[in-house]
């Protein structure tokens, strides 16, 4: 071989190995080095190299061609990814990215803000856990079913310990709350239970020597009159009426216990919606249902232990929310006239 056919292969040489040199970086080089940005991208359970490829490509991390797939199956990594919320940037490497799903370097879900009307059953509680993004939302909703564990009863002795019941409902405190998407149903209603505590039972020590009911039977009480009262200011008149009404061993004929009992409550309670078979239809029976309807805010509580001093048995709710109260069955069915009804 001549030096001069010597020197032409080793040209040859160095630029095939420019070449690949140029290939690899061009396969490794981030999708945008210039954009500093974090961009948090959520990596489900179970996904494919595949997947994970495609949703990094979606959200811009890796480039339209990358060797993403290729380095994962070459050094058999297949199964070695992790799931979870990560915070990529363009401007990252494939080996940074590669090594970031490796090792789990995940990090902590944005919190959310989420507020509970008073009065919200577990069940829409859940519906709007589930509007905010909430993962857990439907294992919270099963709080109404099997809430109070073994656990939790002799954590919380002192709200749980004469419970007839293993629902949550009426113990879930109505309020703002700050929460990770992914935290467990579990640990959400934990706080709500704290902050009942926090706000309930330092009244409830307080007031209990004022009535002859318990804590249960309070909060269920309270529960009704706080799906009844649209007029804060009626809160307590509402609450003579449910006690006139117990004292006289009439049945509580609330709406809102009906509308609770249905799978499929409509906004008015239609006249053969009033025979549905449940503990909780107060048409049909006698005295208080076997629990909350929903979870009470303090002021409906604090009606349901003093009411107001009234000789009311009935009332009809107005358009405006308002209710006209009546002494009387003629009385009663002179105002829903009135109203409409």
């Amino acid at each position: 071989m001549s030096l001069l056919q010597l020197l032409n292969y080793k040209e040859k040489a160095l630029w095939l190995l420019i070449i690949f040199f140029l290939f690899i970086v061009a396969l490794l080089w981030p999708a945008n080095p210039f954009n500093l940005s974090s961009v948090e991208v959520e990596v489900p359970r179970g996904s494919s190299v595949q997947n994970i490829q495609a949703l990094l490509q979606e959200k811009g991390i890796l480039p339209r061609f990358s060797c993403f797939r290729l380095i994962i199956k070459l050094f058999g990594w297949e199964k070695e990814l992790k799931a979870g919320h990560y915070s990529f940037s363009p401007s990252d490497s494939l080996p940074k990215i590669v090594t970031k799903l490796l090792e789990g370097e995940t990090v902590p879900l944005p919190q959310i803000k989420v507020t509970f009307p008073e009065g919200t059953s577990i069940y829409k509680m859940g519906i709007i856990l589930k509007e905010n993004g909430f993962e857990h939302w439907q294992d919270f909703q099963e709080l109404v079913n099997e809430g109070v564990t073994e656990n939790l009863r002799e954590k919380h002795w002192k709200i749980f310990k004469y419970l007839p019941s293993e629902s949550l409902e009426g113990y879930l405190f109505p309020d703002t709350y700050l929460v990770f998407k992914d935290a467990s149903a579990r640990d959400l209603a934990e706080t709500m239970i704290k902050r009942f505590e926090e706000v309930v039972l330092p009244f409830w020590e307080k007031a209990k020597a004022d009535t002859k009911m318990g804590l249960h039977e309070i909060l269920t009480l309270a529960s009704i009159i706080e799906k009844e009262a649209q007029i804060p200011e009626e809160r307590a008149k509402i609450s003579s009426v449910f006690h006139n009404r117990l004292r006289a061993n009439m049945p509580l004929a609330a709406d809102p216990t009906i509308k609770y009992a249905l799978e499929r409550p409509t906004k008015i309670v239609y006249l053969e919606q009033l025979s549905v078979k449940s503990p909780y239809n107060t048409y049909k029976r006698k005295g208080l249902p076997p629990g909350p309807i929903c979870n009470p805010g303090l002021d409906s509580i604090r009606a349901a232990v003093y009411p107001e001093k009234t000789d009311f048995y009935f009332f009809v709710a107005k358009p405006d929310g308002s209710h006209i109260f009546s002494k009387t069955w003629e009385e009663h069915q002179k105002a829903k006239k009135k109203v409409g009804r």
